[in-house]
């Protein structure tokens, strides 16, 4: 499968500090990546890298198969970019925004334009400075979306906007993205819930490292919750590998098991458990205690 992105032993220095340590991954044609990670370690940093306006330390990252510091006009116009803060010209009125835009894109749907400028209302003589952030927000993805690009890049775009906005953004986010399931979506976020409504695969940032690169669904089936109750006291040594956080309580305990096999399993029977009890986890549940210090 043709990879839309590559990036490989990734390392980047900021005046002695380490923000991205030895960072390999791809991203294949029609993937919807989303990128995670507390706030600081390193994601809009990747991105950056990743479009060229800044170098790496050591390493590399492609694009389409060039290097992000030397990607030709004809590859930066097959892409589209959602910056965090969406910091657009605010002296500039909409209208004049727009025909800037056109007038640099190498490509440019107009009917798809129109309909999202329509069905969002947005004023095309208005300043930028006048317009909210969930107005700004939503400029932003209708100029990426109108040059019809083959890879979004949006760096953490529902920051700072309200619950109300923030699904809007989104569902209007994941409407023009299925429209044709061709698209490649690289999406960084550090609200768990927008990810997991759009990503089909993640990658987890912990301390400037990826320790998570699967898909969303392989991601949940690994890691595993249960409420496990007992005739008496829980065993005090639990022989499991891979036990990422454990609470006693009376005659139960909570664990949370990475890499749940059938093996573990056998192992928890052994114990003779009165009762074991799933609980569910969300990838906001997952993320918390995985990445708890």
């Amino acid at each position: 499968m043709e990879n839309m992105i590559e990036i490989e032993s990734l390392t980047k220095y900021y005046d002695g500090r380490k923000i991205l340590d030895d960072v390999s991954f791809n991203i294949p044609k029609g993937c919807i990546y989303g990128l995670l990670g507390r706030n600081g370690i390193g994601k809009t940093t990747l991105i950056r890298i990743l479009l060229g306006l800044e170098p790496p330390t050591r390493g590399t990252t492609r694009l389409f198969g060039h290097e992000s510091m030397n990607l030709p006009a004809a590859v930066r116009g097959r892409m589209g970019y959602v910056a965090e803060g969406h910091h657009l010209i605010e002296r500039y009125r909409v209208g004049r925004l727009v025909d800037l835009c056109r007038a640099l894109a190498l490509r440019w749907d107009e009917k798809l334009f129109n309909d999202l400028m329509a069905r969002f209302r947005l004023p095309m003589d208005r300043k930028i400075k006048q317009m909210s952030m969930g107005m700004r927000a939503q400029l932003s993805l209708i100029l990426a979306m109108s040059t019809d690009p083959e890879l979004l890049i949006m760096d953490d775009p529902t920051l700072g906007l309200d619950t109300t906005t923030r699904r809007e953004f989104l569902e209007m986010a994941i409407d023009l993205i299925q429209r044709d399931g061709e698209r490649t979506i690289l999406f960084s976020s550090h609200i768990l819930g927008d990810v997991e409504r759009i990503a089909d695969r993640i990658g987890v940032f912990i301390h400037g490292r990826l320790v998570v690169d699967c898909e969303l669904e392989e991601l949940k089936s690994r890691v595993r919750k249960m409420r496990v109750i007992f005739e008496e006291t829980p065993p005090q040594q639990l022989y499991i590998n891979g036990i990422i956080n454990r609470k006693d309580s009376d005659r139960e305990m909570t664990i949370t098991v990475a890499d749940w096999n059938e093996q573990k399993q056998a192992y928890l029977d052994t114990c003779r458990p009165k009762e074991c009890i799933d609980i569910p986890m969300s990838l906001e549940d997952i993320f918390v205690e995985t990445t708890a210090v």
